[in-house]
């Protein structure tokens, strides 16, 4: 009878014990196969708690966790969950390369970049971590002010691209080296990849990005087919409804811009969205509407901006108020070096050329016959000078346009001088406008 008891328990711990490993095991393939976030965080983290998972397995679980909840734009619990799959798995090249991905959606691009290179060389046919690594040069130039940085970020991207390329075919690697080598100005060998990375099923962002291919071409009836691609296969794109409010704006179809940069600023507000609905406004004559998002665009410029000024100049009272009184004999010889505090250069800080004030032709009749706005190329007023003399010259009436004049009227593309000529000789102006370009 005994005998028969302990038989039967030991069957019975057998079978349970069966039955715990088969879910932890189940818990663990559902980690890795869920089709949403939501679902893959709920079986990791069973996974996970169930403590019957090796090492391995473990950071694995881990790593889709950690990627689950970048995923949903959680950086802050996903990175924990890499960090700990790391110190499990140390040569896991997945878990340093998810911790990148992490750091850089959370802005670490340093941090970011050399995760990527340690996933890169604990396994150098990493595709992955290659293309990665070329996205960080992407943001790098996409912030860099210096043109000949912003050209060399572009050149890494491209040879990360190329190696990844080169160990797996994928839609994703080509639309990005597509978009740097537009921004390169390789118009041609961009347009390839583009259009092998919408045939590898790389979706919305391909269309994106050959849209304003298209839009560097003047091809704009195919950018806004592009464009409205990229829409229906992402409909939260709020790029994509920009760039195509930009193109109706330039067509002057002001009210499809209107409706574009409207569901742009739902999606995403930002500076881009209110300042060109801004433009569409005025043209289309609802000049309270116009200012009202001018004010809008700019008061996201100016207050943070007088925010931090504000803070600084309150922090420097507080330092000049703790100051201690100076003593009472001061020595007239001046303080010797101190080899231990490096020498603080002054920070060379570029100023832009003053604006050129608002000049009309001696031939112009009055500004109610400028009707056509030409938006330049040209910021250098060398430039913009010779493009006047050349118009003088020509007998084209013009009028030329600062920054402050585009701010209130157009509310869109800073930094660069327009001109405003008939409509009769439009043609003649953006012939001469373009030779100034090419001069650049």
């Amino acid at each position: 009878m005994i005998a028969s008891m302990v038989r039967a328990t030991a069957v019975l711990l057998i079978v349970a014990g069966g039955l715990y490993g088969a879910t932890t095991a189940n818990e663990a393939q559902l980690c890795a196969d869920a089709p949403n976030p939501d679902a893959a965080i709920q079986h990791c983290t069973a996974a996970i708690q169930s403590g019957g998972l090796a090492n391995a397995d473990l950071a694995a679980a881990l790593v889709n966790r950690c990627h689950a909840n970048e995923r949903k734009g959680d950086n802050a619990r996903a990175l924990p969950d890499c960090e700990r799959a790391i110190q499990l798995a140390p040569e896991s090249a997945p878990a340093v390369h998810r911790r990148g991905s992490v750091r850089l959606h959370s802005g670490d691009l340093d941090g970011a970049m050399l995760d990527f290179e340690e996933a890169i060389f604990l396994d150098p046919n990493f595709a992955l971590a290659y293309r990665s690594r070329a996205a960080v040069c992407m943001r790098r130039a996409a912030a860099a002010s210096n043109p000949a940085v912003r050209d060399e970020q572009y050149d890494q991207a491209i040879r990360n691209l190329d190696e990844a390329l080169r160990l797996t075919p994928d839609g994703d690697a080509y639309a990005k080296r597509g978009w740097c080598r537009i921004k390169k100005q390789s118009y041609d060998s961009a347009k390839e990849d583009l259009d092998e990375a919408i045939r590898l099923g790389s979706g919305a962002q391909a269309y994106y990005y050959r849209g304003w291919y298209h839009i560097f071409k003047e091809e704009y009836t195919e950018a806004i087919t592009d464009f409205d691609e990229a829409i229906r296969l992402k409909p939260e794109h709020a790029e994509a409804y920009k760039s195509r409010g930009w193109i109706h704006n330039r067509q002057e179809e002001y009210h499809r811009a209107i409706q574009d940069y409207t569901e742009a600023l739902r999606l995403r507000p930002d500076y881009e969205g209110y300042s060109g609905r801004a433009w569409a406004y005025y043209y289309s004559g609802s000049y309270v509407l116009s200012l009202r998002d001018t004010a809008l665009a700019w008061w996201r410029v100016w207050v943070p901006i007088v925010l931090v000024a504000g803070l600084i100049g309150i922090l420097g009272w507080f330092g000049k108020a703790k100051q201690p009184e100076p003593p009472a004999q001061v020595s007239s010889e001046p303080p010797a070096d101190d080899d231990n505090e490096p020498l603080q250069e002054p920070l060379e800080v570029p100023v832009e050329a003053p604006l050129p004030a608002a000049s009309i032709s001696r031939d112009a009749l009055n500004e109610a016959d400028l009707d056509v706005l030409i938006r330049t190329g040209v910021r250098r007023p060398a430039l913009i000078g010779l493009a006047e003399g050349l118009l003088q010259e020509a007998g084209v009436p013009f009028l030329v346009m600062g920054q402050s004049e585009v701010a209130s009227q157009a509310g869109g593309n800073f930094g660069w001088w327009n001109i405003r000529v008939p409509h009769e000789r439009e043609a003649e102006a953006r012939e001469i406008i373009r030779a100034v370009e090419e001069m650049k």
